[in-house]
């Protein structure tokens, strides 16, 4: 409670006037912004005011401003974190549903296609959003739990800095970033280690974004490898190492079908004909293979595996350890290594 209080301190003492019995249109401004904080209401009114005000006033008033503005944004996100951390807490004491959930996921891959894809549709899907806020804390959901002090820190962080925002713009300041970005980044962060997904899977997550970038893999295909390691480590499997090859390789496989008016795994195109040729031109092997026609979106084409039996055992085999996405316009081919 002890920064709390200084928090909001800070905030009420540079929203006083600066000299007993003066009052500037610099106080009448953060007067203005203190009520709409309290009170709620439209703030860029009060903002488009800090326009008519001199420069000199301006800038007289953004030091004001940029005087407690650190230790604000310092105190917020100690408590932000302090609260996040708790919060924390309830998703390591759901270890035992977050076991259930994956069992229950897994067992759909023992019943008959039929069976299978109508539980998927049913139930699958819900039970990888149900492990997504388990495991996979964001700042909206962690703020919902917060207790009113915390919110009403914020709402005034938000405020304060449109106004900072105004004045900088007025002032004609140099500025590359807005005021909020970097207290939404160090939230973003804190909660990026909350996450209760295995941390080498992570990790092979991050090495696979600077593979992909020093291999020019077009991000797409990148965005849709991570999406499928998200959903194997909420899971409860390995992600897998993104393989450039197997990427141009299921890239090239993609453009034939759509060239040559075909939907198979089984090529036409001499020297192509199965996967596993397709990856050898391109010096790796495969495993396993799945493609989809029909949009441009990976997460389509990931969503549209995730529901058919057959391509969702292949998603979700635990002895895969490489992946490569290729796309050509509407096709998508998506090849396993092991």
């Amino acid at each position: 409670m002890m920064r709390i209080s200084v928090f909001l301190f800070m905030l009420m003492s540079f929203s006083k006037p600066t000299a007993i019995g003066a009052s500037s249109p610099g106080d009448e401004i953060l007067a203005a912004v203190k009520s709409g904080i309290d009170h709620g209401g439209n703030l860029s009114e009060v903002y488009d005011l800090v326009d008519d005000l001199p420069i000199k006033e301006s800038k007289a008033l953004y030091i004001r401003v940029n005087r407690v503005w650190p230790k604000l944004t310092g105190n917020y996100i100690s408590n932000f974190k302090r609260h996040a951390r708790n919060a924390g807490n309830d998703t390591r004491e759901n270890k035992t549903h977050i076991r259930d959930l994956r069992k229950e996921l897994e067992s759909m891959k023992s019943l008959a296609d039929r069976p299978m894809k109508d539980v998927l549709k049913k139930r699958g899907i819900t039970i990888l959003s149900e492990l997504r806020k388990l495991l996979i804390p964001n700042t909206e959901l962690v703020l919902s739990t917060a207790n009113e002090t915390l919110k009403k820190e914020r709402r005034s962080l938000i405020a304060y800095a449109g106004l900072r925002d105004a004045l900088i713009k007025a002032a004609i300041i140099p500025s590359d970033s807005t005021s909020l970005s970097p207290v939404t980044k160090a939230e973003e962060d804190f909660i990026r280690q909350l996450s209760g997904l295995d941390r080498k899977g992570l990790r092979i997550m991050e090495k696979n974004r600077k593979t992909a970038e020093k291999s020019k893999v077009p991000e797409p295909e990148r965005k849709g490898v991570e999406d499928v390691n998200i959903m194997r480590l909420l899971a409860g499997y390995n992600a897998l190492e993104i393989d450039p090859n197997l990427c141009a390789a299921a890239r090239d496989h993609s453009k034939d079908m759509e060239t040559h008016n075909f939907f198979a795994h089984n090529s036409p195109v001499k020297g192509k004909k199965t996967p596993w040729d397709r990856a050898k031109n391109f010096g790796t092997t495969a495993s396993g293979e799945n493609i989809y026609m029909g949009s441009t979106d990976p997460f389509a084409a990931n969503r549209g595996w995730f529901f058919s039996p057959g391509h969702h055992r292949n998603m979700f085999k635990p002895g895969h350890k490489r992946i490569g996405l290729g796309q050509h316009n509407r096709h998508w081919t998506q090849l396993f290594g092991n």
